[in-house]
């Protein structure tokens, strides 16, 4: 069965994935470098704690002072990050509804492939590929069946031999078949089947699959 290829479906929506990709990571890089700022004054403000203790009173008076001076850069930084925070949420809000836009203006794409007319096709040559093997066989059980029947339909062979109609009948010269559901095909596996699901292999399709493999 020849594999069919799926067009590109988000053309313009990819555009703007990739516009709004650039913008976000300019954030990204903002917050990752106040973020690394912000670390290293925490390093700093441990040894400043650390150093406190040993040292004497003219150099705790300007580890304080300096302790006071990273406890600001730190809350200024904090107040940074908070606004990049609510930049790439404005961002998010901003670009919601071009990417509506851009997914309406893609959405025509997606018609050219219906499953319908998929399922209807196969459907359709399932039923002709089991028609022409049961229409010879029949015509193969019609050839003969005169022949047969000038002896089975005999009234005293019926007598002797009552069960010859279940010998040579018409219903058994057919194709097969054995089914415990209604359908072939069920909705539900041809809506799982758009999904992307892929259906159970059948056991005799087995070597199959591994001689395409």
């Amino acid at each position: 069965m020849e594999q069919i290829k799926v067009k590109e479906l988000f053309t313009e929506t990819k555009k703007v994935v990739s516009e709004y990709k650039t913008k976000v990571e300019e954030i990204a890089k903002q917050e990752q470098e106040l973020k690394a700022d912000l670390i290293a004054l925490q390093d700093e403000m441990t040894t400043n704690i650390l150093d406190q203790e040993n040292a004497n009173v003219s150099d705790r008076v300007y580890l304080k002072i300096r302790n006071k001076e990273i406890n600001q850069k730190a809350e200024i930084i904090n107040v940074l990050l908070e606004e990049l925070a609510e930049e790439r949420t404005a961002l998010k809000l901003e670009y919601t509804p071009i990417y509506r836009k851009a997914i309406r203006d893609d959405s025509a794409r997606r018609n050219g492939y219906k499953a319908t007319e998929i399922a209807e096709k196969y459907r359709y040559l399932m039923l002709k590929e089991v028609s022409d093997i049961g229409k010879q066989m029949q015509s193969q059980y019609r050839e003969i069946a005169a022949d047969i029947y000038e002896v089975f339909a005999d009234s005293e062979v019926k007598k002797e031999f009552p069960r010859l109609e279940y010998v040579f009948n018409g219903d058994h010269y057919t194709p097969s078949f054995g089914w415990f559901n209604d359908a072939v095909v069920s909705k539900k596996e041809v809506f799982s089947a758009c999904r992307g699901y892929e259906p159970n292999l059948p056991k005799h399709m087995e070597e199959f699959k591994k001689d395409v493999e």
